[in-house]
């Protein structure tokens, strides 16, 4: 609805630069480093329009517009380190090997014994983890006999050592991606005092994590292992947003939106790969790709509501709220991506409220602005508190062209992870500086 404000053509564009504090806590062990991105994440053009051959009618103009915009960056960093130590009740360091191993376990801790090949090969399928491990040396496959040196079957074991006293683990954890929409929006003006607008938004998924995890054991034997994983996920949807403004005096706009929940078709594709260096100097390497089936993502709905006071020529004043219903979010596949049971996201869920406030002073030709954001916490259990920004820009608006720097700071709390499963936890926050460069010209 905005759009309809516009009386001139214009065009704009934003390039980005992020640079990020990341701190992490592993194993009584505290981790800081930092990080820069550049990306362009928003750029548009307006074209107006004057209905002018309507001179009789209260439509007095409307405005086209198309804009690449990114609704939400994935760029983060995690990087810890600890040591691990042997657990007082089993004398086991809990690191990487023995959690490969643990597909061949029973339940009390004893080992599993197989009849045939095909039999173990079932738990080294279920494990990919396991199945790369046994190809670099970190898994056997042995031959049981029986008490009369008949042969009884297989088993598998870690490789030929178990006294560790102690393995050091770090891992490094690049997120990169967004999600960015093509919007093709049309928004006109009824009598200067309602404002209509439409959009039509073209979803697309771009999510790519990094991970390079090594352990080093102290035992003499295995120098370290580093463990290599990829994730991509990619898709696109397809959604539509409809909002209305409403002046009903001059020094007051009063605004709602709603958003569609969009369809979101996914594709992922996880690359494993694992290479050990032992200290005698043999070195093996291996690794797997895993195309994940097909499957579908619902973003949920999202309704919006703002007000906003002209302080006459010298700036104003602007509060917007926002409902997201992320309970109604919901996976599906017909491929088979999760066996006979997609996640209940909704179980994890909760419906938010988010709350941004805004201010622009207006200094002639100069711009002054500030902004907070809290975004509320989603998660019934993965975290504890939401996130929040907060921004300031200086910018210059005259002869038709503007510029604007702004900072904004985004501070928030990573879920809880581990290197593996069973692992110790790693707490982790992250502090994300943005440096927002915008030029725009009407025309």
């Amino acid at each position: 609805a905005g759009l309809g404000f516009y009386n001139k053509s214009a065009w704009a564009i934003s390039p980005v630069l992020r640079v990020g504090d990341y701190n992490a806590s592993y194993l009584g062990e505290s981790s800081s480093n930092m990080g820069v991105n550049l990306q362009v994440p928003n750029m548009g053009a307006v074209f107006h329009s004057r209905f002018e051959e309507y001179a009789s009618s209260k439509w007095i103009s409307g405005t086209f517009g198309i804009a690449i915009n990114q609704k939400a960056s994935y760029y983060n960093n995690i990087n810890y380190a600890g040591t691990a130590n042997p657990d007082p009740s089993t004398g086991l360091v809990n690191d990487f090997v023995e959690y490969s191993l643990s597909p061949f376990l029973n339940a009390d801790g004893t080992f599993k014994r197989y009849s045939t090949q095909a039999a173990y090969n079932q738990d080294f399928i279920a494990n990919p983890y396991s199945d790369v491990a046994s190809f670099v040396g970190l898994l056997t496959i042995f031959d049981v006999e029986d008490e009369n040196g008949n042969f009884a079957g297989y088993e598998v074991d870690r490789y030929d050592f178990d006294q560790i006293s102690s393995a050091r683990q770090t891992e490094n954890i690049n997120t990169f991606g967004g999600l960015t929409t093509l919007d093709v929006s049309y928004g006109a003006n009824y009598n200067d005092r309602l404002f209509l607008g439409a959009a039509l938004n073209i979803h697309f998924l771009n999510f790519r994590q990094e991970r390079t995890f090594r352990e080093s054991p102290d035992n003499g034997i295995l120098n370290y292992l580093e463990l290599r994983e990829e994730n991509q996920l990619s898709g696109s949807g397809l959604g539509v947003t409809v909002g209305a403004i409403y002046k009903p005096v001059d020094m007051l706009n009063l605004g709602i939106s709603y958003a569609s929940p969009t369809f979101m078709a996914i594709t992922e594709i996880q690359d494993i790969s694992m290479e050990t260096f032992f200290i005698d100097g043999d070195n093996f390497e291996d690794g797997l790709i895993n195309e994940v089936p097909a499957y579908s993502f619902i973003i949920p709905q999202k309704i919006s509501a703002g007000a906003t006071v002209f302080l006459n020529k010298f700036g104003f004043l602007t509060a917007d709220l926002e409902y997201v219903d992320y309970e109604s979010a919901r996976f599906n596949s017909s491929s088979g991506a999760f066996g006979t049971d997609a996640p209940d996201v909704s179980r994890d869920l909760n419906s938010t409220y988010n709350i941004k406030l805004g201010a622009e002073a207006r200094l002639e030709m100069f711009r002054l602005r500030a902004g907070y954001a809290y975004y509320d916490n989603p998660y019934v259990e993965l975290f504890t508190q939401g996130r929040d920004a907060v921004s300031g820009g200086v910018g210059i608006f005259k002869n038709g062209f503007a510029a604007d720097l702004t900072y904004s700071l985004s501070r928030f709390n990573n879920p809880t992870i581990t290197p593996y499963a069973g692992g110790n936890p790693v707490v982790s926050n992250s502090n994300i500086s943005n440096f927002r460069l915008t030029l725009g010209k009407s025309f």
